[in-house]
């Protein structure tokens, strides 16, 4: 989605925009947007193009391969302080020899002394290794990175774990074919992949995560390792249908429901053993967000979706009994929230040498201003004094620095009060 740059407000009501088109976001894969990318980095994520993944893996890599948020589902981290992912634990010793969680290495230790067995897999040191598996400190580069990113590839292990005799790197069943190795946060639709009927009883809101059930499970799918259509192959993350439950299969994903699918099953599963349905696999399989079906029905033609529930009318397609408030006044102090102690702003953004920073101080404070590049590390401190009450700049020049991105932090004492960003151009 993009704007143009400037929007007028006229005192008679019409507004005018102009300047030139930017684009302020985008949405492929919904678990990237709004779980993965740190609210911090947002912003910058949003004014990329997929095509500019591959090239900023650096910068965004991480918070794929070790998620911020699968530390809620793991007992080592702060699992206890979300009770409701308890059921979503992931994996930190499965089949007793590899570990997802955010301090371990997942399957890099496959790439180290002989490498033969990986020869014609996914993690093939001459294809798709570096990516799958950068190094020994980024355990979700596996499955949460192809999955959101790259799409996966028919190739071990990324099959289904039917036929595979307790190997997760032997060949399976063949399940879903979406890659695209771009390395971009994009919806990917296998158009080979037929629909299933709405009225089928095989039909289900879980998306892929039902159709890997089913493959595993079902006698008409789990007595062959030959490519079938299995239902609900068309759905999310293959492709978005409306009904899917996107939600609860993003939740699932990220607590490791698809490493289990092609054979890393959860902890208590013993390798070897004869019925990897443990416990830990169930819990997975059946958790729910509590929200199971929406609250209207769909229409019967395009585009669907029923018109979306006022926010002062009814709620939950229930009537309730409802007052509208008059509009409040103003307050401040009663819940320790007010305006920050120091704005800023910059001119020109973006800038080729010279910048101007101003900065209004609304009370006596030390101010600390410090400007970091787009990997976090501090590249100089523009100001650090004591400041009364009033409006400063602080004039610099920036003409040794590389063309790209960087941030300007303001900071009151230890409090960060603002950041903002900052562009270098020729």
């Amino acid at each position: 989605a993009s704007r143009q740059q400037v929007t007028t407000l006229n005192g008679n009501g019409t507004v005018i925009s102009s300047g030139h088109w930017v684009q302020v976001s985008r949405i492929g894969m919904p678990l990237t947007n709004e779980a993965v990318i740190p609210i911090g980095m947002k912003d910058l994520w949003n004014s990329m193009t997929p095509y500019q993944d591959l090239d900023s893996i650096a910068t965004f890599g991480p918070y794929f391969y070790q998620p911020e948020l699968s530390l809620y589902m793991d007992s080592a981290h702060y699992s206890a302080a979300v009770p409701a992912f308890a059921p979503l634990q992931i994996q930190r010793r499965s089949l007793q020899a590899y570990g997802f969680g955010n301090d371990q290495m997942g399957l890099y230790a496959l790439t180290q002394g002989s490498q033969v067995g990986l020869i014609g897999t996914a993690f093939d040191p001459t294809t798709y290794q570096s990516l799958l598996l950068p190094n020994n400190h980024s355990p979700r580069s596996v499955d949460i990175w192809p999955i959101f990113n790259t799409g996966v590839p028919n190739l071990v292990p990324y099959q289904l774990a039917t036929g595979k005799a307790g190997n997760p790197l032997a060949a399976g069943k063949p399940f879903i074919n979406n890659f695209l190795p771009t390395g971009g946060d994009m919806l990917r639709l296998n158009m080979a992949v037929p629909a299933t009927p709405r009225n089928s009883a095989d039909f289900s809101s879980e998306g892929l995560i039902q159709a890997a059930v089913l493959g595993l499970t079902d006698a008409r799918f789990n007595g062959s390792t030959a490519l079938q259509a299995i239902p609900n192959m068309d759905g999310f993350p293959n492709g978005r249908r409306l009904e899917d439950d996107v939600t609860r299969i993003e939740l699932q994903t990220v607590g490791g429901a698809v490493l289990a699918a092609v054979g890393l099953w959860f902890d208590d599963y013993t390798a070897g053993g004869p019925n990897p349905v443990t416990p830990a696999l169930l819990a997975h399989l059946t958790y729910s967000t509590g929200i199971t079906h929406n609250d209207t029905t769909f229409r019967t033609s395009f585009p669907y979706l029923q018109t979306p529930w006022g926010g002062t009318g009814q709620g939950g397609g229930q009537p309730v009994a409802y007052t509208q408030p008059g509009i409040l006044s103003p307050t401040t102090g009663i819940l320790g929230i007010s305006a920050p102690v120091v704005f800023m702003s910059a001119f020109p953004n973006p800038f080729t040498s010279e910048n101007i920073i101003k900065y209004r101080v609304e009370a006596n404070a030390h101010v600390t201003i410090l400007l970091y590049n787009i990997d976090g590390q501090l590249i100089k401190t523009l100001l650090d004094e004591n400041k009364t009450e009033g409006d400063y700049t602080v004039n610099w020049n920036g003409n040794t620095l590389s063309n790209g991105t960087y941030f300007a932090r303001a900071m009151q004492g230890d409090k960060l009060v603002q950041t903002l960003k900052l562009v270098k151009t020729n």
